[in-house]
């Protein structure tokens, strides 16, 4: 028997559809900021690299964003999802930040070369096969100034709870209820040093909790 073809094209849109639905089911931000150390870092060096425009890559709701406005940054946000977007902007208005936050694909993000300083991309590969997190990184290269920075915190994944089918690749696709179209797909260290082949990494790190925290610099 011939072995069906994964739709790839239709697996994403799932995914997508996935985190659409998740957003919908929050009626408002929830402001209260995640008890984590490195983000006290992050804005620490951004100030030592004398960052000013920023890009937060797969924003969600906006905390980190906010978060990084109040050091005085020119924040953009950027996520697929709308209803992520529009809590987003509910909280920057409330807290009266002044942040852009934009709705739209992150395997075309739709920003013009050297647009940024840096990126920030906390959390957020490890929803993405290993073909698009290639993509993600190589549009990344290009928006930032030359010399300009990538921070990345990528979590320690397993199977999770849950229903899934695995790709070739050895990314999940969740079958279950709760997580019905969710990718979730585990990087290697060798695999993310090989995705920032095109940046001088200054710093690759493990926090307690088995994620990596990598600070690069554009090539």
């Amino acid at each position: 028997m011939t072995k069906t073809e994964p739709n790839m094209e239709k697996i994403y849109e799932e995914n997508l559809k996935f985190w659409d639905d998740a957003w919908n089911r929050v009626s408002k931000p929830h402001k209260e900021l995640p008890k984590i150390p490195y983000i006290h870092e992050l804005t620490r060096k951004l100030k030592k690299f004398r960052v000013k425009k920023v890009l937060d890559l797969g924003c969600g709701s906006g905390w980190l964003s906010v978060f990084m406005s109040k050091y005085g940054f020119d924040i953009t946000g950027i996520d697929t999802s709308k209803p992520a977007i529009e809590l987003a902007n509910t909280w920057a208005k409330e807290d009266n930040a002044n942040i852009t936050f934009v709705t739209g694909d992150l395997l075309n993000l739709p920003f013009e070369d050297k647009s940024f300083d840096a990126v920030v991309c906390n959390s957020v590969l490890e929803h993405f096969r290993f073909d698009q997190a290639k993509n993600i990184f190589d549009k990344v290269h290009k928006i930032l100034t030359d010399g300009g920075f990538l921070f990345g915190c990528f979590d320690q994944v397993g199977s999770g709870k849950g229903e899934y089918f695995e790709l070739d690749d050895q990314t999940h696709v969740y079958t279950d209820q709760m997580r019905k179209g969710m990718m979730l797909r585990n990087y290697s260290d060798q695999e993310l040093k090989g995705l920032l082949s095109n940046f001088d990494i200054l710093s690759f790190d493990k926090n307690n909790y088995g994620s990596r925290l990598v600070w690069a610099k554009k090539k």
